[in-house]
């Protein structure tokens, strides 16, 4: 049963490859309502708060479509983890549909290309709006777009569910009210950190995070709370963005840090490219305590080097979506993701990422909340199952909001994997 699950190395690269030679072909718009297979398992009814990733009675919808708005990241240096977003959309936009849609009508997303540029995506946000007129939008893709987005559903009074995730600034400022963020933020993700830390009994740990906020406020929150945990934490000041590719300059100021402070442990924070390099580097150059990689870690791409190229390493996953076969029976996410990934192996060839789960998320959440709301036609009632949406079964966690917190959706769940012999092998949950 299992070996369905794993990730194998020899296919990753070509994976990724694909993924962005994807996204350079897409078209500016498309639009999926999505018919379904008859190998999808259908979501559940309106009756239950689990994710659409359940068996259902419900026939599939027939009625008058519903338009949702959806700028993503097709093109552009996001394109390869927004592509795979879009995937996830478009099967869970498929498993909704298959299960009766809302009150009998289809979801239909109307997707749009921002080229991962922010003044696109408002341009297409408020297009879809104003032209479209979708009735509530999804996304878009990259957390750096979140806040003009959300400015946008509030002034057009339109319902959105975000990405995310969170910055400590968006966390403590402005809770929008029609809008919400699902992925979990800097404190659930340092707050899990903490927990292996002290979990392995590790005393003094080093770390670096690439530019991505998610991975210097995580560390940032490391730093402040380290010594009221009982560990030491330095973060190097040093960090590098996406189109990195020469890694040396990043392993030396690491082995410098590492022959400094004489760490019990190394932490990661980067994104899924950057880690076979700087792991495998680090190994080579004799660091041989363990190594922690964060969320963005739990990907098939960190195989694209071969499997031994990251044998060993630790992995901090939101949901545990990298292989759902190994996760406890009584994990409450369990049943869903499986379902999921079998639909979406079977649908795409390949297995899901996390991008692909926080795609499907987006669907899932507003999904909930129009039939929460009874429909999705009056959209204040959809903003308001939105910001009071409690114990919602997502992929990547527990969904919960309140009007008082309705930027961080998932506030726990996460799961720590070890890489072994190309699969994610669980050494716990976390949080």
């Amino acid at each position: 049963m299992k070996k369905r699950f794993l990730t194998i190395g020899l296919i990753v690269l070509v994976a990724v490859v694909a993924l962005t030679a994807a996204a350079c072909g897409e078209a500016e718009e498309t639009t999926t309502t999505a018919a379904p297979t008859t190998e999808t398992t259908a979501p559940p009814s309106t009756e239950t708060t689990a994710a659409p990733t359940t068996e259902t009675t419900g026939g599939p919808a027939t009625g008058e479509p519903i338009k949702v708005g959806f700028s993503n990241s097709l093109t552009g240096f996001s394109a390869a983890p927004g592509v795979s977003t879009g995937k996830g959309v478009d099967l869970m936009v498929e498993r909704v549909n298959a299960a009766g849609g809302i009150n009998g009508r289809p979801l239909e997303v109307i997707t749009l290309d921002d080229k991962s540029d922010v003044p696109t995506a408002i341009a297409n946000i408020n297009k879809l709006i104003q032209e479209n007129k979708v009735v509530a939008t999804i996304g878009p893709f990259a957390q750096f777009m979140q806040e003009p987005a959300r400015g946008i559903a509030e002034q057009t009074k339109t319902p959105m569910v975000g990405m995310g995730p969170a910055t400590l600034e968006q966390l403590a400022g402005t809770q929008y009210q029609m809008s919400v963020m699902v992925s979990a933020g800097p404190p659930i993700q340092a707050d899990a950190l903490t927990k292996v830390i002290k979990a392995n009994g590790w005393k003094n740990i080093i770390g670096i995070a690439d530019v991505l906020a998610i991975h210097q406020e995580t560390l940032d929150l490391l730093v402040k709370n380290s010594a009221a945990e009982g560990f030491a934490f330095t973060k190097l000041p040093d960090t590098f963005g996406f189109d990195q590719t020469d890694f040396q300059p990043i392993l030396n100021k690491i082995m410098e840090a590492y022959n400094a402070n004489k760490p019990d442990a190394v932490i990661l924070y980067v994104n899924p490219i950057a880690v076979p390099p700087l792991y495998k580097g680090l190994r080579s150059l004799g660091v041989d305590v363990p190594i922690q990689g964060s969320p963005a870690a739990a990907h098939p791409a960190i195989l694209a080097m071969g499997p031994e190229a990251v044998e060993g390493m630790l992995v901090l996953d939101s949901g545990g979506l990298v292989n759902p076969a190994g996760l406890p029976d009584d994990w409450p996410l369990k049943a869903g993701q499986l379902a999921f990934f079998e639909a979406y192996q079977a649908k795409y060839g390949q297995p899901p990422d996390f991008f692909a789960a926080a795609g499907a998320d987006l669907v899932s959440v507003l999904a909930e909340a129009m039939k929460q709301a009874g429909g999705p036609d009056d959209k204040a009632a959809v903003a308001k199952a939105l910001t009071t949406l409690k114990d919602f079964v997502a992929l990547q966690g527990i969904v919960s909001f309140t009007p008082e917190m309705t930027s961080q959706g998932v506030t726990g769940q996460m799961v720590e994997w070890k890489v072994q012999g190309a699969q994610f092998v669980l050494v716990n949950t976390v949080n």
